[in-house]
């Protein structure tokens, strides 16, 4: 996670910062790892949670005012409004943040400091059943970068900016603004309807599971039925990733 000394811009833990306002460190101080392993345990789970409650759980390390800076869109208007846009586009899929090197940057000046997290993302596309579609939807992995603005007089994330490799920002941030204003204002709208919703998914989902658990228990030959359905469809798209692949490298080549 870290390099292993300090590049020149940074003093010591034991000194006091004050060549640069903004200096890079490499190499974490014992004293605030717990600090930045936390925020980081933060940022993995919230970019994993799909579950309300989950995605509930994870924004209350934003802060009030938090702004979000995506590629695409730029979410203004606080937490609430990052919270709704998380369980608006947790109906898409979930994505798994993987940190591979983490600098920390301190500005005494604003009294700000950064947690910026270069690593992989991985997005996993949600299969619905109504949806045949999305059963061809392959995982994606995006290089890129994740910073964390942290306010040092509540500790709470003030930014969270993403930038990816592959994923330029071309769009100007007031059209990034207005489509972040938005996606959050009907977020929010629809949040409490969403949330009846979703209870009621929830519970049809938790009764038709134990119903077919009980039906697997008293029945063994048609859970074994619908467990050659379930292979033969993962076979089937497991042949169509594979087919596409090959089609990729004939066409680069």
């Amino acid at each position: 996670m870290a390099a292993p000394e300090y590049p020149a811009s940074a003093a010591p833990p034991s000194g006091k910062i004050d060549v640069s306002p903004s200096p890079k460190i490499t190499k974490l101080p014992g004293d605030v790892q717990p600090e930045v392993q936390q925020l980081i345990s933060t940022i993995k789970a919230y970019k994993a949670a799909t579950d309300w409650d989950r995605i509930d759980e994870t924004t209350r390390a934003l802060d009030a005012d938090c702004v979000y800076d995506l590629p695409f869109m730029y979410i203004t208007g606080g937490r609430d409004r990052v919270r709704a846009v998380a369980k608006l586009l947790a109906l898409l899929g979930r994505t798994d943040f993987e940190p591979k090197l983490v600098h920390f940057l301190i500005n005494s000046t604003a009294r700000t400091a950064e947690l910026e997290m270069e690593g992989t993302l991985h997005v996993i596309p949600r299969r619905y059943w109504f949806a045949p579609i999305t059963w061809l939807l392959p995982p994606i992995r995006i290089a890129g970068t994740i910073t964390l603005r942290v306010k040092s007089l509540n500790d709470q994330v003030a930014l969270v900016q993403e930038r990816y490799s592959n994923i330029p920002v071309l769009i100007p941030r007031l059209v990034r603004w207005f489509a972040g204003w938005t996606i959050g204002a009907l977020g929010v709208i629809a949040e409490p309807t969403g949330r009846t919703l979703y209870t009621w998914f929830m519970a049809g989902y938790n009764t038709v599971q134990s119903g077919g658990d009980h039906v697997a228990q008293q029945h063994p030959q048609a859970a074994a039925v619908a467990s050659k359905v379930k292979e033969i469809q993962d076979k089937a798209v497991t042949e169509v990733a594979a087919v596409r692949e090959r089609v990729a490298a004939t066409t680069s080549e």
